[in-house]
């Protein structure tokens, strides 16, 4: 029979009771060894008795009817360990004896009985055990045989219970060293003495729960160096010789000495080594050997004193640092870490300390830091390294040449904080570190300048080309003369790479155009040694700074006034000329761009500066429009239309004029002819018409041959960086490189990555040429409202549709007053001049199935969309709502937003909240006679008239829906008037009639009561 008394997650009590014999307790045990078995009949050496064989079986049937619950288990038995049994006092005092010869040692427990003990004992097991030892009770003590009779003794925990009865019993698997290493640690709770061979206790023996350190003490003798091995126990300063020590147990080792019991952390091998009467003894003529091979591993595994000893600590933080070195497989870099003058190589897994000899022979202990050792070892693999078979050093990684290595990662690995060694010893390649110097120096030539450039590697001078050659393929480094490799600076690759493609890479000496100036200077800007001459340092400040440039007189021959901004503007052409220079003037529409330029013209041709007529390209909306000013501002110039229907004239006959007026169709159409004759300038107005660089136009601009080169435009940049290549592919060829350069280094960086740099550079680059002013930087410089004619031509059909009209309303009029007279006539002369005005604006308002364009009607689209590129917001006016409505219908065609009112609108309000709030859109169309009065719209800073009203009072109050109190911008007022035609004539009329102002200005119809026959030939001729 048999009954299991407790189970723990590695120890069962099991109790036999065989009949008719003695009860038996069976103790299992499992371990990392295995299981074990201890009966009480003792009868378990070699193999288990019957009774551990039959509580083995028992306890299996248990644990599967009962699974061992683990944690409550476990906490219940510590707890019922801990409580202090009712007889704890009745029993006695267990004490130890530990003791042997050679390997043999054998712990055994002893009980001295309750009642030879006094009442008072000392509480510490060492201070208890000398006691018992003065007072001879450790004599009394009797050994112990059976786990039974441990009961209510007061010193027996549990775990020591379990140990000793491993130490009273043998078992098929424990051994006496196995029992000795599991008792050892429990024994510092227990009085312990040495045991001799009869079983007698003798002298106490103190026993540390904590290890203790060796030390190998080092003396100077006459054969050499004796070293012997001494302990360090826990919580003591002075160490005890370990001469006669005894080896009590091995994993972990165990000690016994004269007075102590104790482990350590060090092999048991380490020890054998030293237990002799003597010690170790090394030779003199064998102390630089062991100083070599031996001192220093000994002295990480053990503490040293005397002669070896370590004379300093050091804590200084880890310095990395890198040795390089040339190896059978290419380059071998090797970590090494610096700890103030002593240096560690590194090791996988480095111990919190490392030991080192120092200079003079001495001993330094190095408090390391392995994580950042670790951190900087993994961190290698970063910088085109792998890890190489031999620990701590590193090879170049597959496709990392050593120039790639030398060149780009080393800097990284000093900006890193590796230190670098032996870089000076690498044979196979090597680098010049020199910072390199760049000296430009450029001298003006007549349409030219010589730039000359070298670059020096310290003393040593790289040629040009080769530096180019790197830069523009974006390489950092080059072959110098000494077979060296120079390393070009990072910046250097992005700061010269665009300029050097646009002006060469020639060995050391260019020369480039005079258009090129804003090149040289971005060169020249960041060069460690810039030299230019006076001529190129006088044209630099005078384009970088309008303040700089030299007034020039005004034409005696120019009939107007030039504001201030414009004056600056003629002067600002004047620059560009006196240099050669192409120009953009991309003021804001509506500030005399046009008198600038013609401004410029007289000037020239005073000055006998004009050998050629100049040429000016124009959309054909504008030939009037030129025609007119220059007739009114530069009487002077002889001017020729070169357009369709007057073109007779051949170039040679060109010859005879000044100014050459021509379309970009005609232009287009003739250019094989104008391409063949030199012009003395070449003027593009509205030169956004040449903003695809890879249309027929652009291209035929460029092949037109001129002195001097100028573009006139609102707009220089619409969508597209590309457009301002094309106008300067016009201005200054090749000052921004190809097409394809262009697009590649600026474009794509500026559109697509929006890299500000290169936005930044393209500005400069282009900012001397270019000269915009916005009507907000002019507005102190411009009266409070501007007002322009703008003259329209028509188109062919158109042209014929008016004259249709006008023949016969010319005829049908002069008959009807011939006969009826003037007053009864009136009425049919009014819906002539209405028809006229109807058909100027689109002959669709008078005949539905015309399927012809408008000049005005395409003037008008083409202001509207150059208002909108500038940014601005516009009225536009007409008296025909079906004007309005073929307007509203091509901007929705072309997806612009607007907003519209006529008589018909209900909600006004919210038609002018909307285009005064709403920024995105840019146009409000407006019947004259719905919209003339009563609203505020000063969110415009334009006015349109698509058709001249007869009184000017009624347009005068339609600008001032704009122009008005809250109105912080100059309003500019556009009429458009189609020219030879009855709107023409209509102005002419009224400026004839100036004393009939007062009553245009009080009653409409006042114009048409003043009107006779002489007025109607005219306004129907």
């Amino acid at each position: 029979m048999t009954e299991v008394d407790s189970v723990g997650p590695q120890h069962a009590v099991v109790r036999v009771m065989p009949q008719g014999k003695p009860i038996q307790t069976v103790e299992i045990v499992l371990d990392e060894n295995g299981i074990g078995a201890l009966c009480t009949c003792g009868r378990c050496g070699g193999d288990p008795c019957e009774h551990a064989i039959a509580a083995s079986h028992a306890l299996e049937g248990y644990l599967l009817a009962h699974p061992i619950r683990l944690w409550q288990d476990v906490l219940s038995q510590a707890i019922e360990a801990r409580k202090p049994s009712a007889s704890s006092a009745a029993r006695g005092l267990l004490v130890f004896g530990i003791g042997g010869q050679g390997y043999r040692f054998r712990v055994r427990p002893f009980l001295i009985s309750a009642r030879v003990l006094p009442d008072e004992l000392p509480e510490a097991p060492a201070e208890l055990a000398r006691f018992l030892y003065d007072v001879r009770l450790h004599r009394r003590a009797r050994e112990v045989h059976s786990r039974s009779d441990f009961g209510g003794i007061r010193n027996a925990s549990s775990d020591l219970v379990a140990a000793t009865a491993l130490l009273t019993a043998g078992s098929f698997y424990y051994h006496e060293e196995s029992a000795i290493k599991m008792a050892a640690p429990l024994l510092a709770a227990c009085p312990v003495f040495r045991i001799d061979m009869d079983g007698e206790l003798g002298a106490p023996i103190e026993v540390d729960s904590e290890k203790a350190r060796l030390v190998v003490i080092s003396e100077r003798v006459p054969e050499g160096v004796r070293l012997s091995l001494a302990v360090r126990r826990h919580g003591r300063s002075e160490t005890e010789p370990l001469r006669d020590a005894q080896i009590v147990a091995r994993s972990p080792t165990w000690l016994l000495s004269d007075t102590a019991l104790f482990s350590i952390s060090q092999p048991v091998e380490l020890v054998q080594a030293f237990l002799s009467d003597d010690g170790l003894t090394i030779p003199e003529d064998e102390i630089a050997e062991f100083t070599k091979e031996y001192l220093i591993p000994l002295a990480e595994q053990v503490e040293t004193a005397g002669h070896f000893g370590i004379s300093r600590e050091v804590r200084e933080a880890a310095v990395k640092r890198v040795y390089l070195q040339e190896g059978e497989e290419g380059l071998v870099a090797r970590l090494a870490f610096g700890y103030a003058d002593i240096e560690l190589a590194f090791a996988p897994h480095a111990p919190e300390y490392s030991v080192s000899l120092r200079p003079d022979g001495s001993l330094a202990r190095v408090c390391r830091q392995p994580e950042v050792e670790d951190a900087a070892w993994r961190a290698m693999s970063g910088f085109g390294l792998k890890r190489a078979a031999t620990p701590g050093e590193f090879m170049l990684r597959k496709g990392v040449t050593a120039v790639d290595f030398l060149i780009h990662q080393i800097p990284r690995l000093v900006e890193a904080g590796y230190q670098i060694f032996g870089e000076e010893a690498i044979t196979s390649v090597r680098v010049n570190r020199a910072r390199p110097l760049l000296s430009l120096s450029v001298s003006s030539g007549i349409d030219w300048f010589d730039l000359e450039a070298v670059v020096k590697f310290g003393e040593l001078d790289a040629s040009w080309k080769d530096v180019a050659k790197a830069i523009r393929r974006r390489e950092r480094y080059i072959k110098l003369a000494d077979g060296s490799v120079g390393m070009l600076p990072a910046d250097w690759i992005e700061r010269y790479r665009r300029l050097l493609g646009l002006v060469g890479d020639e060995a050391g000496k260019m020369r480039v155009g005079s258009h090129q100036v804003t090149v040289l200077d971005e060169l020249l800007r960041d060069a460690d040694d810039p030299r230019v001459d006076d001529e190129f340092r006088r044209r630099c400040e005078r384009l970088r700074d309008l303040t700089r440039i030299e007034s020039q007189p005004v034409p005696s021959g120019f009939r107007g006034e030039l504001r201030a901004y414009q004056k600056a503007g003629f002067d600002w052409l004047h620059c560009l000329h006196e240099y050669g220079l192409g120009g953009c003037l991309a003021d804001d529409m509506g500030t005399g761009k046009t008198i600038q330029a013609l401004a410029l013209l007289q000037s020239l041709k005073e000055r006998g500066e004009a050998t050629a007529p100049s040429l000016i390209v124009m959309p054909r909306s504008l030939l009037f429009n030129w025609q007119r000013e220059a007739a009114r501002f530069t009487p002077e110039l002889r001017t020729l239309i070169y357009a369709d229907g007057q073109r007779d004239q051949t170039l040679a006959e060109l010859s005879e004029y000044d100014v050459i007026l021509t379309t970009y169709g005609v232009m287009l159409r003739d250019i094989e002819a104008l391409s063949s004759y030199r012009f003395h300038y070449a003027i593009l107005d509205e030169s956004q018409a040449i903003k695809n660089p890879l249309s027929q136009t652009a291209r035929a601009a460029r092949r037109l041959q001129a002195d001097h080169r100028l573009a006139l435009t609102g707009t220089p940049v619409e969508n597209t960086t590309l457009e301002l290549w094309s106008q300067f592919a016009f201005l200054n060829p090749g000052l921004l490189g190809s097409l394809e350069f262009f697009r590649k280094e600026f474009a794509l960086p500026i559109e697509n990555q929006r890299n500000e740099e290169t936005a930044s550079l393209l500005r400069r680059l282009v900012f001397p040429f270019i000269l915009r002013r916005t009507k907000a930087q002019i507005a102190t410089d411009l009266p409070p409202r501007t007002e322009r004619v703008v003259y329209c031509e028509m188109e062919p059909a158109q042209r014929k549709a008016y004259e249709r009209f006008r023949d016969y309303y010319r005829a049908t009029l002069l008959g009807l007053i011939e006969e009826e007279g003037m007053d009864r006539a009136r009425m049919k002369v009014l819906e002539g001049l209405l028809r006229l005005r109807q058909v100027c604006n689109h002959p669709r308002l008078v005949d539905s199935s015309f399927r012809g364009s408008s000049g005005k009607f395409s003037e008008l689209l083409e202001l509207l969309e150059t208002l909108r590129a500038e940014g601005h917001k516009a009225l536009v006016f007409s008296q025909f709502t079906q004007m309005l409505q073929l307007v509203a219908e091509a901007l929705e065609s072309r997806e612009v937003p607007y907003t519209y009112l006529d008589g018909s609108t209900r909600d006004r309000s919210a038609r002018v909240d909307e285009f005064q709030t709403n920024p995105d859109i840019p146009f409000f169309l407006i019947s004259l006679k719905a919209g003339g009065f009563g609203l505020n719209l000063t969110a415009a800073d334009y006015v349109i008239h698509i058709d001249p009203w007869w009184n000017p009072a009624v347009e005068m109050q339609a600008a001032d829906r704009a122009h008005r109190i809250g109105q912080e911008k100059p309003v500019f007022v556009y009429r458009l008037i189609m020219a030879d035609s009855v709107e023409e004539k209509v102005l002419q009329l009224q400026e004839a009639k100036r004393g009939l102002v007062a009553q245009l200005i009080q009653e409409e119809s006042g114009i048409f009561k003043s009107l006779d026959r002489h007025d109607v030939e005219v306004l129907f001729s």
